[in-house]
């Protein structure tokens, strides 16, 4: 049974994470409208809120904050954690972000580098 309220969306960004004192670098794996998930080379504390940085393809730089919901560990060796995240703020490039690539969604496949020059 799907428990998450909004349709997530494949993704292949940078993002930087930062809580108190730790700060880590990771790729975005998949987003939606409240969540993301991103893998990383450092877990962090469940429930702990975080800054995060999302490098965007058109290059501008989307800044959110979120809470930590749900970590896991993975097989990959660079990037041993995935990290759900819970938005509890969102600013305009992200949600700009998210309708465009809703948009791409709805058509034939382009690459994803393109989206934001259009």
């Amino acid at each position: 049974m799907e428990k998450r309220k909004d349709k997530r969306l494949a993704s292949k960004l940078y993002a930087k994470i930062t809580s108190s004192s730790l700060t880590a670098w990771g790729l975005l794996n998949d987003i939606s409208e409240n969540g993301l998930f991103i893998r990383s080379n450092k877990d962090y504390t469940t429930d702990a809120v975080i800054d995060i940085e999302i490098f965007m393809p058109d290059k501008t730089v989307s800044h959110l904050k979120g809470i930590v919901r749900r970590i896991i560990e993975l097989p990959e060796p660079h990037r041993k954690f995935g990290i759900g995240i819970e938005l509890i703020e969102k600013d305009t490039t992200y949600k700009h972000f998210l309708k465009l690539l809703g948009e791409q969604r709805k058509t034939p496949v382009r690459q994803f580098s393109n989206i934001c020059n259009e």
